[in-house]
């Protein structure tokens, strides 16, 4: 059983192939002595010679051959293993577990995600969809990384980072009385049977809030766990729904439903990332946070100048009608 360390076979190595101890320990920066110590113990480990020491430099022994292949072999693999570490370290490499609630997750995450893992094939990204109050269980109980959640109250013990977001809108069969109303106030549509999301869901319980500040409970009539369920109910008639409207756009494109403006302020919501300390994130985790917040950013910054523009058309008509 050898127990030879890489230095010394570095060392041992170099010195063959430049036929010198001494230029072996220039070129590693190590002292001669050192050196030559190294050797030493690699020959009486192995209890053979590896090399035969002349007046003018040194050449290896036919165990000394074979040792150099042996040695290329290892200090190939050492080197090899300090690369994949350091990809590790630098967050190339690994593995992240994410939690996130259905509603990030048809808005833009599943999207994001998908991109990320295009650009990162060595890093492996177990998803979960779990509300998000259980999506802040599984980060603080440390099942999960990292989480993203529908921002709806505050959340202790975790760093809570910006995302992105949606607007709710109320979805409506094709031949309801509401469905061709530009905007409904909350208010507006309490008096109607509901198809709402399961009770753990932030959009539930941000809707039940509501209706209770208004003295008038919700009238839920089918409770589902997915959109896509949510959307047929409607489709049958068994009630009307509120739910994020790009989610819902190419469900109710398909089954012919409205989506109609909920006009309140609260149906903006916010999407945060959740973690336990940034700081103790393996470097993995820290990239895919970085990649969620610059995207995020990114199409921020295209949906203002896409605003800008749209302002700047609407306002040309208006000059020329003026000139």
């Amino acid at each position: 059983m050898l127990h030879h360390d890489l230095q010394s076979l570095r060392i041992f190595l170099m010195a063959c192939e430049l036929r010198s101890i001494s230029k072996a320990a220039e070129r590693l920066n190590v002292a001669l002595s050192a050196a030559s110590r190294r050797l030493s113990l690699l020959e009486q480990e192995l209890g053979t010679a590896l090399v035969i020491r002349r007046p003018h430099g040194i050449e290896p022994t036919a165990a000394g051959v074979t040792m150099m292949n042996y040695a290329r072999d290892v200090l190939r693999l050492g080197d090899s293993l300090e690369m994949r570490l350091e990809e590790h370290r630098s967050g190339i490499r690994g593995y992240v577990r994410v939690s996130a609630s259905s509603s990030v997750l048809v808005q833009r995450l599943a999207r994001d995600l998908s991109q990320f893992v295009q650009d990162n094939p060595q890093i492996k990204v177990n998803l979960e969809e779990r509300p998000s109050e259980a999506t802040v269980f599984a980060v603080l109980s440390k099942q999960a990384d990292l989480g993203v959640i529908v921002r709806d109250s505050p959340v202790d013990g975790l760093r809570i980072i910006d995302y992105s977001g949606d607007r709710l809108a109320v979805a409506v069969p094709a031949d309801h009385r509401f469905s061709q109303y530009p905007a409904l106030r909350y208010s507006d549509i309490l008096d109607e049977d509901m198809v709402a999301l399961e009770s753990g869901t932030a959009t539930h319980r941000l809707l039940s809030m509501r209706a209770n500040e208004l003295g008038r409970p919700m009238k839920v009539r089918v409770q589902v766990r997915s959109f896509e369920v949510m959307c047929l109910m409607i489709k049958q008639g068994l009630g009307i729904g509120i739910l994020p409207e790009l989610a819902a756009r190419p469900l109710s494109e398909a089954l012919d439903i409205r989506l109609v403006t909920l006009a309140e302020p609260w149906a903006r919501r916010e999407y945060a990332i959740c973690v336990r300390a940034l700081e103790a994130l393996e470097a993995p985790g820290s990239r895919l946070v970085e990649f969620l917040t610059s995207s995020a950013a990114r199409d921020a910054e295209m949906e203002e100048i896409r605003s800008m523009t749209k302002r700047r058309a609407r306002r040309q008509p208006e000059q020329s009608r003026a000139g």
